[in-house]
């Protein structure tokens, strides 16, 4: 895309670098099965809203050189498959062009290409085609370089391959890294190749100066109806990746029984986690239970249930186990920011199990395109119980959990009527945007208001008595 020289001059403004720095999510990254966007020296700087404007380390373009009526140019909730933590938005509708700068520094000096792309340039990119009239082309990253006089340089991800060889496919996140073979466009006639034409960034990279920044940007889509939603993050270049982010976190709660008999009834345990408003989309969410317990414990000594069937248990080599529970958005669902989720079980001991403390933990997983099973969060909690072979204790009701859509409703089922426990009927809509099932029981009740998880699986449960929560209490 040619930048007017506007763009050069607005870009001497002293750029404020003030932005968090954090590392790369390990475990989201490992749990991917993804190498990192960065390389082990490169810094991470994290890019808020407040962050993207005239005065912040990216400038959004289209704001201070109003060349075409500026599109969408946004930090947004949905989450990138790296940190999981919200991306960079860029939208056009009709005449639109939407742009997010970074220059290197305020003196407007270029950066030589070699260097350059020896230390890495890559960025994830995603088109949604939702709001897209056109899905083969997206973001492009630019080079806005000295050529012998401004120009700019394309990376377009519809002429280029991902890091896997792969060519761009709508509603998937995919990483792209520039090399010297890399197609590059450039905005005028450089070392005889022409303006608008095509030639690998080796070519450019031995003609060029150097470049002065990096450039998202989306515009002129080759039909003046056209329409392009799409989203980046993790733009690394000069040794540091910017994570383009939103600033809340989804937290985590677990309340789990006091002491499990061995040999006992089952005991009733409830996982939660909420989203604030600010917070970041987790797409296709479910829960990772790790369990840890006394020396000699196997895993035919514990049983999990989770909504009315047993969950498989998973030994690793740390002596820990691990297993995949439901939540009451069922697995496969979006946990919105603003929104709750969460997932009831029971833990029971066999008869004969070692004895001893019990560390029970519960993270929130989600799903990410091109990915084998569950992507780890980092969004966990963790409780402690007993494993005991004494007397059987007091027994508890069944716990409440928060409903999705903020209600107070039980877990368990017919609590005890005479009846047979409630089952599970099909999902209705709770008028808050969020799922729950139906349950009704042998005496006809139906309750919209139960939520998804253990109904029935914890009739036995319900049939005591006590508090687990005062149980809790005492322990202090």
């Amino acid at each position: 895309m040619t930048r007017s020289l506007r763009t050069s001059r607005a870009s001497r403004t002293l750029l404020r670098t003030a932005t968090a720095t954090a590392g790369l999510s390990a475990v989201s990254v490992l749990a991917c099965g993804i190498a990192p966007t960065a390389v082990a020296d490169d810094t991470v700087q994290v890019v808020h809203q407040d962050g993207l404007g005239p005065n912040g380390p990216w400038l959004r373009l289209q704001e201070t050189t109003p060349d075409r009526e500026p599109g969408v140019q946004e930090v947004s909730p949905k989450p990138d498959p790296v940190h999981l933590n919200g991306s960079l938005r860029l939208a056009i509708a009709a005449g639109q062009q939407a742009q997010a700068a970074h220059y290197f520094n305020a003196t407007w000096t270029p950066e030589p290409m070699q260097p350059l792309l020896n230390g890495g340039i890559s960025y994830w990119a995603y088109t949604a085609s939702e709001g897209s009239s056109v899905t083969n082309i997206g973001a492009n990253l630019q080079l806005p370089a000295s050529c012998g006089g401004f120009t700019t340089l394309s990376f377009e991800p519809g002429n280029n391959t991902d890091v896997q060889g792969a060519a761009l496919k709508p509603d998937t996140w995919q990483k792209y890294r520039l090399t010297g073979s890399s197609v590059m466009r450039t905005s005028r006639a450089v070392a005889g190749v022409p303006a608008g034409a095509d030639a690998p960034l080796s070519h450019f990279v031995t003609a060029c100066e150097g470049a002065y920044g990096v450039i998202a940007d989306i515009g002129r889509l080759g039909d003046p109806n056209g329409t392009l939603n799409t989203y980046v993050d993790n733009i690394t270049a000069k040794g540091t990746t910017w994570d383009f982010a939103v600033t809340g976190r989804a937290s985590a709660a677990l309340t789990v029984a006091e002491e499990i008999r061995a040999g006992g009834d089952p005991r009733p345990a409830d996982a939660s986690y909420s989203d604030p408003a600010d917070g970041p989309e987790y797409q296709g969410i479910g829960t990772r239970l790790t369990l840890k317990g006394p020396a000699g414990l196997r895993a035919d000594q514990l049983t999990v249930m989770s909504e009315g069937s047993e969950v498989p248990l998973t030994r690793l080599p740390n002596g820990t186990f691990t297993g995949e529970l439901h939540t009451s958005l069922r697995a496969g669902a979006t946990l919105e920011p603003g929104g709750k989720a969460g997932a009831a079980f029971t833990l029971a001991a066999a008869k004969g199990a070692p004895t001893g403390r019990l560390d029970v933990t519960t993270e929130l997983t989600v799903t990410v395109d091109g990915t084998d099973g569950p992507v780890r969060t980092g969004v966990s909690a963790t409780d402690h119980s007993r494993i005991t072979a004494g007397t059987k204790p007091s027994p508890s009701p069944s716990p409440t959990h928060p409903h999705p859509g903020g209600g107070q409703g039980h877990w368990g089922g017919n609590h005890g009527s005479g009846g047979s426990p409630a089952q599970p009927n099909g999902p209705v809509d709770t008028g808050d945007g969020t799922t729950a099932l139906t349950a009704s029981g042998a005496d006809g009740l139906s309750d919209p208001g139960l939520a998804i998880g253990a109904a029935g699986l914890l009739a036995a449960v319900a049939a005591t008595v006590g508090s687990l929560r005062a149980a809790r209490g005492r322990r202090g």
